[in-house]
Formats: C-alpha cells, sequence, structure tokens
C-alpha cells in the first residue's frame, strides 16, 4: 500500500516538475533585474536540491562519477554564462536567459524522476548523472552571473538639486 502512495506522490511531482518548467520557459526570456541575493539564492537550492534528490529517491551513484560530472557541468555552466546578456536599464542591472539551458535542465530532472521511479537501480544510479552535470551547469552559470553582476554597477539614479 505505502508503494502504492509512494508512486502516486512521484508521479504528482514529475507532473509538478513539468508545469513548472513550461511556466518558466514562457517567462524566461523576458527582461529582468538580476540581483546579488536572487543568484545566490539559485546557486544555493542547487546545491541543496542535489543531495535532497538523492536522499528522497534512494539513488546512488559514486562520487568518483558524480564529481567529475558535478565539476564538468560547472564548466560548462561558467562558459554558458556568458551567453545571458546583462546591462543596466532603468537605474538597475537586468539581463534575459536562455531557454535552451532551462529546457536541458527540466529534461535531466524529468529524467531523473522517471528513471529513479522505475524501480531499478542501476536506472536510478544512471538518473543522477544528469543531475550531477545539471547541478554543476547550474551553479556555474549563476557563478557566473554572479560576478558580472557584482561588476557592473547599475548608475546611479540622478536627482535634481532643490533650492
Amino acid at each position: 500500500m505505502m508503494d502504492i502512495i509512494y508512486r502516486m506522490i512521484s508521479l504528482l511531482s514529475i507532473g509538478l516538475t513539468v508545469v513548472l518548467v513550461v511556466v518558466m520557459l514562457l517567462t524566461v526570456r523576458k527582461e529582468r533585474q538580476i540581483g546579488v541575493f536572487s543568484l545566490l539564492l539559485s546557486a544555493v537550492l542547487s546545491l541543496i536540491m542535489l543531495p535532497v534528490f538523492i536522499g528522497l529517491s534512494g539513488a546512488r551513484l559514486s562520487l568518483l562519477i558524480g564529481l567529475p560530472l558535478l565539476m564538468i557541468g560547472l564548466l560548462v555552466g561558467v562558459l554558458r554564462g556568458f551567453a545571458t546578456r546583462i546591462y543596466t536599464r532603468g537605474g538597475h542591472v537586468v539581463g534575459k536567459h536562455s531557454l535552451w539551458f532551462l529546457t536541458g535542465w527540466g529534461l535531466s530532472m524529468v529524467l531523473a524522476q522517471l528513471l529513479a521511479l522505475a524501480g531499478s537501480t542501476l536506472l536510478a544510479a544512471v538518473a543522477l548523472m544528469p543531475r550531477y552535470l545539471s547541478t554543476g551547469t547550474q551553479v556555474g552559470i549563476t557563478g557566473n552571473l554572479l560576478l558580472r553582476r557584482l561588476f557592473l554597477r547599475a548608475p546611479a539614479a540622478t536627482h535634481k538639486a532643490t533650492r
């Protein structure tokens, strides 16, 4: 009975992931403010979600495989971060993100969930491979944007002197 409940929760989680990724895909190309706090939060949540997924799914992957994938993803992410244009507008630092990375990230999430749901230890371990890679990529992109954001200052607002 509990197995059925866990499978239902997993299927609901997969459906929710798909809906959230579609919503993000519809809004990601819009220009939005790039803030230091939101970038830090994104990096921290990305790093937290991998061990949470591992803990909830019970999937295991040797760190001899996982850490190099994480590092490769980090390098790809740092390079990929340069594709996001950031600039100042209206006294704020803003930017537009790419659909391609978000699509790949969303697919890796859904794939990992589906493979973990299959009930095979091997498939669950294989499912972690794209998760390690996409986590590294997300942290790399976010780190790139954070450093660029810190060096790109919004122009100071001009105030008229009152006399």
